[in-house]
Order: C-alpha cells, then sequence, then structure tokens
C-alpha cells in the first residue's frame, strides 16, 4: 500500500429517532442517521461522521425499508476501499465512489419495483433515489477524508473555514407560547426561516405571528410545508400576493423571502407568482422570490428561465457535491438550509459548505441545536456556538471541526448496521452470551416507539397451539374456550380467571403485603410506610434501621422510584424528592432494610416456580479502549434486538449520571478492560437493567419460599416474587428476604430474557387455567388452519388489503372476503408460528378501523381452495 493512501475500515450506521414537538400518526418522529467511517493507513488514520437525514419519497427520495436496504449494501460497498490522502485525490476518490453508490441506489430501487422514475438514470430521468442515505454517506466520506488529510471539510471542498452569518430555522408547529419561545431566541440572527406551516392560510398567519414576536428587525424567510399531493399544495399566485399586500400595510418586515417550488412541473407558476408581485425593490424592501429546486434538472430549468436565487439542502439533492457542482456550473446565488430536526452535525457540515462556495444569499440552520439544550440530538465536541447575531463560530481541528456528542442520543437508537467486515463487541451477562431473537413476528404489535405490547398475544399463542379457541373482545382482554369447557377462561396481559381482584389489590399494597407475609413465616425486610408531609420521621427512621435502606413507593410498578443501598441522610433525603419526578409524588412511600445480594423475579403459577429472573441494574463491561458512552450504545444495540428491551434502551439520565459520579467516571471515561460501570440502583429491566434466567440454577428451597409468599395472600394462584439474595445459595445460607408480591406480573422478560434460557411462561398459565377448569387441551400443534371472524368498522376501510399483506407477510395461505351481514371473515392456514400472529393482530387493523373483536377457531384443512403459497382477497 503507497505511504499515503488509507483503507476504510469499521462502517457503521446508527439510526437515532429525534422526537418532535407535536407527533401524530400522520407526523410520526424524524429519523437521523450518523454514519462512521474509519480510515487507516501505514503512516495514518482518522475517523470521519456524516449524518443522513432520510425525510421520505417526496422529499428526499427515501422509504423506511428501502433506504435502510441499501444503506447495507453502501456500507458493504465502501468497507475495504481505498482513499489518497492529497485533498484533490481524496476528492476524485469520492466522487467514483459515489458515482457507484447512486448506480448502486438505483439498482436497489429497481429490484424494490420502486416508483418507475427512481429505475433510471440521469438528470431527465428525475432524482436519485435515497437521497438522504446518499447524502449521509458522503458528508461521512468527506470528513473521513478532511481529517485524514489534516484539512477542514471547507478546505477540502475548495473553500476555506470562516465564520459564516446563519438563519435560525424555526417550526411553526405547535403550541404558540413553545413557538414565540423559539422565535424569540432567533431574533437578530440574519434571518428566521419558518418551517412547517401547510396551505395559504396557514403561511400568512405564521408570517403575521412572527413579525409580531421579533419586530420588523429581523427578515423572514418562509418555506410552505407540503406533502407532495397537489391538494396540499399552495397557491403561489394568492400566497404571494397576499404577502406583498401585507408588506406594504406594514405588517410584515420589509425584504421578506418566499420560497417557492421552482421544479419542471412548479416552474410556470413561480413565474406567475413572481410577475404577479414585480421584481423586489432595489433597497430589497420587496417580496423576494426564492426558487427551491430539488434537483438538478430543476436548478437547469431555473436557470434557463433567468432565474439564479435558488434555495438547495444537500440533503434533498444527495450531498454536497451536487450543491458544488449546481453553483459552479449554473452560476447560481444559493440559499443553503437543512431539515429543521437535523443534528449539531448536520449544521457543521452546512456552515463549512457554505465557507466553501463563493457567494451564499443565507445559511439556514436549527434555532435550537443539541448544543443548545435539545436532549434528544447529537451534538459536537467543541460546541456548535453561534452569536446573537447569528455568527456561527469556526469548529477548531480538521473535518466538521468537532466530534459527535451522542451522550443525549444514545436511548433514542431505533437501528443499527454494520459493514460485513465491521468488528462487533462482545456483550456479556454475567458470563453468558446474549440470547437471540427474530424480532419480525411480533412487529405487528410494536408502537409508534418501539414498544411491542405482546403478553397478551403469547397467551393467544399459547392456546391457539393447544388447539383452544379465542375470542379477542379488546388488546388487552381475551377469552380461551373449547366445546369442553364450561365456560370461557379469561386473560388480561399478565392474568388470569383465577386471580382475583381483591387478591390483586391486596398484592399492590406493599405494606400490607409485608404484613401478610410477616404472618405467615415469609422473611421480608424490616420497615414502615410514611405520608409525604412525613421526610423527617422517614429519614430518622432510616437512620435507626442501623443499615443501608431503601425507599420505593407504597403502591408502585414497574421498579419505579425505587431507591437502594441509601447509606446516608442527604441520600435518603435525595431518594424521597426524586418520587416527586414520578407519578407517586406526593404520596405514601416506604422506607425499609437494604437487602444485599442480588434481585430476583421468580413467577409462580399455582404450586410450582416456571421461571426465575436474575434483574442485574444498569451497566456496563470496560474493555479498555471504549468510552462509557460508546459501551452503552453498543449494550443498547444488543437490547434493539430482544423483544422485550427494544423499547427500555439505557440512558444518560440524572440517575445514571449520579452513579457515574460515584464511581468517578464521566459518559466520556474508557473504563479499564474487565471493569463494571454501574448505571443505577435497582434491577428494574424498563431503566436499563439486565433480565438473565436462572431458573435451572436457583436453590430449592428459594423456590419453596415463592411459592409460600403466594400461598399467603388469599386468592392469590400466580404472582411474580420479588427477592433479594442469592439464587445459588439456601435461604439457611444467607439472608435473602422477598421484598415484593406482584400478581398481575410481566412475563415478556420470561420469555425473552436478555440472556439464559427462554421460557414459554404463557403456556404455563394457559394449562394451569385448563387444569383448574379440569380440561386437558392436549399437544402443542406445529400447523394450524383457523376461520377468523372480525367485528366492528371493516368494511370499506381497507381492512382487507391490510389483512391480506399481513398473511402475505408470514407467507401463509387462505383468503379474506367481507361478510354479507357485516365485519370481514378469513381463513388462514400454515405454520403456528405465523397464522397465530394474524389472529392477534387482527384486532389492530389499518388506521380507520375499528375493531370490536375477533373470533378464532380452529377448522378443518380445506382441500383446494388455494394454490399453495398463495393468500387470496376476495369479494
Amino acid at each position: 500500500m503507497p505511504w499515503n493512501n488509507l483503507t476504510l475500515t469499521n462502517v457503521r450506521a446508527s439510526e437515532f429517532r429525534v422526537p418532535l414537538a407535536r407527533r401524530s400518526e400522520s407526523r410520526p418522529d424524524a429519523r437521523n442517521v450518523l454514519i462512521t467511517i474509519d480510515a487507516a493507513g501505514r503512516r495514518h488514520a482518522a475517523r470521519g461522521w456524516g449524518e443522513g437525514l432520510p425525510r421520505g419519497r417526496a422529499v428526499t427520495g427515501d422509504t423506511s425499508s428501502g433506504s435502510w436496504r441499501f444503506l447495507e449494501a453502501a456500507l458493504e460497498r465502501i468497507e475495504g476501499r481505498t482513499l489518497r490522502r492529497r485533498p484533490a485525490a481524496a476528492r476524485a476518490d469520492i466522487e467514483v465512489l459515489m458515482t457507484e453508490l447512486r448506480e448502486l441506489a438505483v439498482e436497489t430501487a429497481r429490484t424494490r419495483s420502486t416508483r418507475a422514475r427512481s429505475s433510471r438514470t440521469g438528470d431527465d430521468a428525475g432524482p436519485i433515489p435515497y437521497r438522504g442515505m446518499l447524502a449521509g454517506l458522503e458528508w461521512a466520506l468527506v470528513d473521513t477524508a478532511a481529517r485524514a488529510a489534516d484539512v477542514t471539510v471547507a478546505e477540502l471542498l475548495g473553500g476555506s473555514r470562516a465564520p459564516v452569518r446563519t438563519c435560525a430555522i424555526v417550526d411553526v408547529r405547535g403550541t404558540r407560547a413553545g413557538v414565540r419561545r423559539r422565535l424569540a431566541r432567533a431574533a437578530g440572527t440574519a434571518a428566521i426561516k419558518l418551517v412547517g406551516a401547510t396551505g395559504d392560510d396557514a403561511v400568512l398567519e405564521a408570517a403575521l405571528r412572527a413579525a409580531d414576536a421579533t419586530g420588523a428587525g429581523t427578515p423572514l424567510w418562509l418555506e410552505p410545508a407540503t406533502r407532495g399531493a397537489r391538494a396540499d399544495q399552495v397557491d403561489t399566485v394568492k400566497l404571494a400576493r397576499a404577502l406583498a399586500d401585507r408588506i406594504a400595510a406594514g405588517e410584515l418586515p420589509r425584504g421578506l423571502i418566499l420560497q417557492l417550488p421552482a421544479g419542471a412541473d412548479a416552474l410556470d407558476e413561480f413565474l406567475a407568482a413572481q410577475a404577479a408581485v414585480g421584481a423586489a425593490d432595489a433597497d430589497g424592501a420587496g417580496l423576494q422570490l426564492v426558487a427551491d429546486v430539488a434537483s438538478a434538472a430543476d436548478a437547469t430549468a431555473a436557470a434557463e428561465h433567468g432565474l439564479r436565487a435558488v434555495h438547495l439542502d444537500p440533503q434533498r439533492l444527495g450531498g454536497p457535491s451536487a450543491v458544488l457542482t449546481l453553483v459552479r456550473d449554473l452560476s447560481l446565488r444559493p440559499a443553503l438550509s437543512v431539515d429543521a430536526q437535523a443534528s449539531d452535525v448536520s449544521a457543521r457540515a452546512l456552515i463549512e459548505l457554505a465557507a466553501a462556495l463563493p457567494h451564499v444569499t443565507y445559511c439556514a440552520i436549527p434555532v435550537t441545536p443539541a448544543s443548545a439544550g435539545k436532549a434528544t440530538r447529537v451534538g459536537l465536541n467543541p460546541p456548535l456556538t453561534v452569536d446573537a447575531d447569528g455568527t456561527a463560530t469556526p469548529g477548531s481541528g480538521p473535518g466538521l471541526g468537532g466530534i459527535p456528542v451522542l451522550t443525549p442520543a444514545v436511548s433514542y437508537l431505533t437501528r443499527h448496521a454494520d459493514g460485513p467486515n465491521t468488528p462487533a463487541r462482545t456483550v456479556t451477562y454475567e458470563g453468558l452470551p446474549a440470547n437471540s431473537y427474530d424480532v419480525t413476528p411480533l412487529l405487528p404489535f410494536a408502537t409508534a416507539d418501539g414498544e411491542i405490547k405482546f403478553p397478551s398475544p403469547l397467551i393467544e399463542r399459547a392456546a391457539l397451539c393447544r388447539g383452544l379457541n379465542t375470542v379477542r373482545l379488546s388488546r388487552r382482554t381475551l377469552l380461551v374456550d373449547h366445546p369442553e369447557l364450561g365456560s370461557p377462561l379469561c386473560f388480561t396481559p399478565s392474568k388470569s380467571a383465577w386471580t382475583g381482584t381483591p387478591a390483586h389489590r391486596l398484592s399492590v399494597d406493599k405494606e400490607l403485603t409485608r404484613a401478610m407475609l410477616t404472618d405467615a413465616g415469609v422473611p421480608v425486610p424490616q420497615g414502615r410506610a410514611f405520608g409525604p408531609e412525613q421526610i423527617e420521621e422517614a429519614v430518622a427512621y432510616a437512620s435507626s434501621l442501623g443499615t443501608p435502606a431503601v425507599v420505593k413507593p407504597r403502591n408502585g410498578i414497574h421498579g419505579t422510584g425505587v431507591s437502594t443501598d441509601l447509606r446516608t441522610e442527604e441520600e435518603v433525603r435525595a431518594a424521597i424528592a426524586s418520587l416527586d419526578a414520578t407519578s407517586f409524588g406526593g404520596r405514601p412511600f416506604i422506607v425499609e432494610t437494604y437487602i444485599p445480594g442480588d434481585d430476583y423475579r421468580l413467577l409462580v403459577v399455582g404450586d410450582r416456580v416456571v421461571s426465575v429472573v436474575l434483574k442485574k441494574p444498569a451497566s456496563v463491561l470496560g474493555d479498555g479502549s471504549a468510552t462509557v458512552t460508546e459501551l452503552v450504545l453498543e449494550k443498547n444495540r444488543r437490547r434493539l434486538e430482544n423483544p422485550h428491551t427494544r423499547s427500555c434502551l439505557l440512558a444518560f439520565d440524572d440517575n445514571a449520571r449520579y452513579w457515574l459520579g460515584r464511581q468517578g467516571l464521566t459518559p466520556d471515561s474508557v473504563p479499564a478492560d474487565g471493569q463494571l460501570v454501574r448505571l443505577g440502583s435497582a434491577g428494574n429491566i424498563a431503566a436499563g437493567g439486565d433480565s438473565i434466567e436462572v431458573l435451572d440454577d436457583t436453590h430449592p428451597s428459594l423456590l419453596d419460599l415463592a411459592v409460600r409468599a403466594v400461598q399467603a395472600i388469599p386468592g392469590l394462584d400466580h404472582a411474580g416474587i420479588d427477592l433479594m439474595g442469592d439464587h445459588r445459595l439456601g435461604v439457611d445460607a444467607h439472608p435473602a428476604a422477598i421484598i415484593e408480591v406482584n400478581g398481575n406480573p410481566a412475563t415478556s422478560f420470561n420469555h425473552f430474557p436478555l440472556a439464559g434460557t427462554p421460557r414459554d411462561v404463557s403456556s404455563d398459565l394457559v394449562l394451569r387455567s385448563c387444569d383448574l377448569a379440569g380440561f386437558d387441551p392436549g399437544p402443542v400443534r406445529d400447523r394450524l388452519t383457523v376461520r377468523i371472524t372480525v367485528e366492528g368498522r371493516v368494511q370499506s376501510v381497507g381492512y382487507r388489503q391490510w389483512f391480506a399483506s399481513q398473511a402475505q407477510t408470514r407467507k401463509v395461505t387462505g383468503w379474506v372476503r367481507n361478510r354479507p351481514e357485516g365485519g370481514v371473515e378469513a381463513v388462514v392456514r400454515g405454520p403456528a408460528d405465523d397464522v397465530w400472529v394474524l389472529a392477534s393482530c387482527a384486532v389492530i387493523g389499518p388506521r380507520k378501523a375499528n375493531v370490536t373483536s375477533v373470533n378464532t377457531v380452529h377448522v378443518a384443512e380445506p382441500d383446494g381452495e388455494v394454490h399453495a403459497g398463495e393468500f387470496q382477497i376476495r369479494e
């Protein structure tokens, strides 16, 4: 290898959710993709970053699944490639690679049968697909090359780094108070770009509000929002005239800028709007129109009609090279901007691009970058700083002039991908390897934030696989029936008909539970309940115990508000005060003796323990090279692959920072190899704790203790028993104690522990209920044929098409049709692990549906109704 050549290795991509101010089903959270590339040579090494902002087919040509498939293929294409170190040579190498990646994007789109226009190359064929991902890849390559050459991104792109006057991007969606606060922070910049308003009236109203909030001193730049459909686009001529009239009346600031589409299908309207309002006054007092171009073809058409003031977004165009080429070849005067949900990485990249261009009218970045406290975005170190007049301070050092800071974003990870030869860090749990699960079958039950609501579906799976019929009354309530059962069995997510309401309520009251367990001779911690006004009494009681203390809500759930191993009065007070940040603030709480040892959940069904889960507090294990943040991110990658933990990732919240401080560490510390770094106190899986199934190694006396605890609560047939101790030791060998009885226990971590043996406890619950009813359902079935009847608003809302799509994804056979008397009926046959998913998710339906019940009944295998592998929609 030549001395100045570097090989690209360790290519990674991480997708982060960026919650919007007002999220809805039609406006989901944005997703930003951070791409990392390592480059190593004989004498030099570098690591670069880039951010992709895929914003849908209409904006950047991206789709959720298609863009991710392209990204995975692109990482494989990049890995192992060579970059020369000299800037000019590196630019040439990047252009060759980006040409290949654009061709790969087109081929991926063609293979996946996306829009026909996306399957052709060339300016005349329309924009290249997956431009948001392409931009992120190019920025990562550019940053890597610049760092390797020890130059800035601006210098690598042909310019020089200098202060850049920026505009502030303000999203006008949200509450009036919130928008007004954002406008106040943006006042004084070169201009304020208003985004998010849809329709003529909304754009005009947003402009008037902004003018009222900021006065006449700050120019406004308006970008009407469109969703691609013609009905959602603004009437350009009408809007331009209305704005010009308000400027003339003094209601809007002079020099107001209106950004309007100027593509091939909108150029005539743009020219008509320009003619309607006339050119801006010589001093810039009138309304100025800026042509918004989304492709090279759009820019060429605009230039041919004499338009030079254009808006260019590197993400919409597919990368910085596209912007540079258009400005150079067409002599354009660009106004640059980036998406309002971009992080500091994209903002800094845009500023570097602006410095590389000969003339930039405006450069707009989000008003609240991560450095200003937006907790869900990736920041920079040193931080991106913008002066009161909107001038962005140049970064320090090569490349982008800063290193991405992922500490605030680790808990918003949604997907990740690595190059095929990029090594992954090993994650173990108590020395055990991580379990591997197929999350795909459970995705129909996922919520918008990724949480999978599956306890009830897993009960339905257990029932259907044993030949039982089901009636689903809601997503939570399920009836299980059979002709030989006297009456249906009722299940809610983690509770059966054999757990009465009084028993459940008894178990919720921790102080009452303690008294009942004590009367039954079951060991419990010493403790007392206190009212919210008895803080000093509680602190004094904790001191009197003579041991470390625990503070927890009297009627708490899921480990919320539990603080353990409290050794000083200050720590006890802080723990009590921390309850105010939970739903249990201002309510009774308990102070009790801290029992040393590990935290376990023993699931008792009837007279036996069917699962024991060791719950370790949130932590990471050092390897001597990675920072705490990098270790947390790697662990969160593994949690995403587990159906139970994918929605409860580790986070650097106040509790985690407290525990880091107790260990003399920060998120940027590099723990020694094998050093355990705690990030929490309680073994709460929802707060990032680890779940390890250890039933096979649990001492029999602890199993007996758990059964006795359940039997101490009248009317309780199954429950989750929380125990402190050591599962390998007997009751007589160490001070084990029961700290809680949960009459409505979660079962998902029994099914899906991070390590150890997964336990099908839903089958145990179903079989126990059948046994109590005097019925034996028989063996498990590998294949099912069922008739599914769906009631509710399910006709003329796309339900059949939705159901057929789910069936085709599972590759089952059968059909679905509307019933003459109302509702929808389907017959499904195939592997049991596929059929039950359809039966359970049938209650969800498409967005416009409203399902009131789903009845699933086993039927005989039909002959010749459909061909193998076929699922039909019938009239």
